[in-house]
């Protein structure tokens, strides 16, 4: 008969101290059976102590000498790095777009993103500490913790006061540049607007070195300035347009002033003063005066009606160029007042009506409580009349004003400095002039008769 063997036990405990296994192969032959007091003494002269699991030690006692693990440590857990989530494409370039069709206009590029002040850019996530872990002899691991994410505020981008947004600082064109945004108060093009640039369409100024060529539209919602010309083009402002050279068979729109050296076959409308050295074949209204000083300073063929005074040196040509001149808008303000006299009996018959409700809720009010429908509609009423006396008031203003205006264009004039030709139509308000002759320095004005005379 073979000899008794006593059972043995294998404790594996890896190098990191993270896991530690138990084998234990049973007793041969009646052998002595390994005890739990032998294999825990073993664990401790190891200094396991820690995330024992109770079950699996015992079953190893079971499991006809298989591997069981009996202890493992928790792995640290690092900090996540902060970052950004970005709320507008980190592009730079033409990005042009396809219609339902699948056409492209490859003159609108998509170079411009118009953007408003206060606009949040991208969300910041902060960094996460991590948790440490811990071995199967209860030794602390550190963990690493998470990086701050990397900001970066370029020009016009600010961040928010709690630290966890980037936001544009003023409006502008979004840009990415490099590795961040930045807001351009102003576009800049170096050369032509041609198809490598493309249409404009800006919330801020544009300054252009070179030419609008025909075919494009530049806009803004600032002021535009041009080193060149403007050819087969439409350019629009809010504000003013400058232009170097001039405006050749284009449309040309300005909030503000227009100052140009020449404009040709162009229709140009300008919300304050033109100042130009001369225009040929125009149509050209503006609310200002229009000056055309320098150079040549003549205004040949087409149409100009200004609401304030001219200022030339030669009208018309004497090839009898037909030239047609308007000074005043009585028209439309006429127009106009027609229109604040119907809204205005509107008014007071609407106001009469308000006041005849209030006054009969307010005698009810004295005799009882008003029940809550009609305690609103009393409410409503009171703050419906006041209303209207505010818009009567604005319209008998504004009617005021227009007479202003009407009576103030009987003293528009056209000074003209060198000679105006035959051929030059001139109507101010509702009266009209024909130049019969050449004429030398003059200028032409309504009388107190309402005639136009020339001096």
């Amino acid at each position: 008969m073979a000899d008794p063997m006593d059972g043995t036990f294998n404790l594996e405990i890896d190098d990191k101290f993270m896991n530690a296994r138990l084998s234990i192969p049973p007793a041969v032959n009646g052998g002595r059976e390994v005890t739990e007091a032998m294999v825990r003494e073993a664990m401790a002269l190891n200094g396991i102590r820690y995330n024992i699991d109770q079950e699996a030690f015992k079953s190893a006692f079971t499991s006809g000498g298989l591997s069981v693990q009996i202890a493992k440590g928790d792995p640290p857990v690092d900090g996540r790095n902060g970052y950004l989530v970005y709320h507008f494409e980190r592009r730079s370039g033409a990005q042009m777009k396809a219609d339902e069709f699948g056409n492209v206009d490859f003159r609108d590029l998509g170079l411009i993103q118009n953007i408003e002040e206060g606009v949040t850019v991208a969300d910041i996530f902060a960094e996460t500490p991590g948790t440490p872990g811990r071995d199967i002899r209860g030794v602390e691991i550190p963990q690493y913790p998470g990086k701050p994410a990397k900001i970066v505020t370029g020009n016009g981008i600010i961040l928010s006061p709690d630290g966890r947004h980037l936001v544009t600082a003023h409006r502008g064109n979004l840009r990415w540049s490099k590795d961040h945004f930045v807001v351009d108060k102003e576009i800049k093009v170096s050369g032509d607007i041609d198809l490598s640039i493309g249409n404009i369409d800006f919330i801020g100024d544009i300054n252009i070195h070179g030419n609008v060529n025909e075919g494009f539209v530049v806009k803004s919602a600032g002021n535009i300035t041009i080193a060149g010309n403007v050819t087969g083009a439409v350019v629009e402002a809010a504000g003013n347009i400058t232009a170097k050279l001039g405006f050749v068979s284009s449309k040309v729109t300005a909030g503000g002033d227009i100052s140009v050296n020449f404009g040709e076959n162009s229709e140009i409308n300008c919300g304050g003063t033109i100042k130009a050295q001369s225009f040929i074949a125009c149509t050209v209204s503006c609310t200002g005066p229009l000056l055309v000083q320098g150079g040549k300073s003549v205004i040949v063929g087409g149409k100009y009606t200004c609401l304030s005074d001219i200022e030339v040196n030669y009208l018309g040509s004497d090839a009898y160029v037909r030239t047609n001149v308007v000074l005043g808008n009585i028209a439309v303000l006429a127009e106009e007042l027609s229109d604040l006299k119907k809204k205005l009996k509107e008014y007071e018959g609407q106001l009469n009506q308000l006041e005849m409700i209030c006054t009969t809720l307010q005698e009810q009010k004295k005799i009882a409580p008003l029940p809550p429908e009609r305690a609103e509609m009393l409410k409503r009423s009171v703050k419906a009349k006041f209303g209207h006396m505010g818009l009567i008031k604005e319209t008998n203003d504004r009617i005021a004003d227009i007479g202003r205006e009407i009576e103030n264009t009987n003293d528009l004039c056209i000074k003209v400095k060198k000679c105006a030709f035959p051929g030059v139509a001139v109507r101010i308000n509702n009266s009209q002039y024909v130049v019969a002759s050449k004429t030398g320095p003059c200028t032409i004005k309504m009388n107190e008769d309402k005639d136009i005379v020339v001096h």
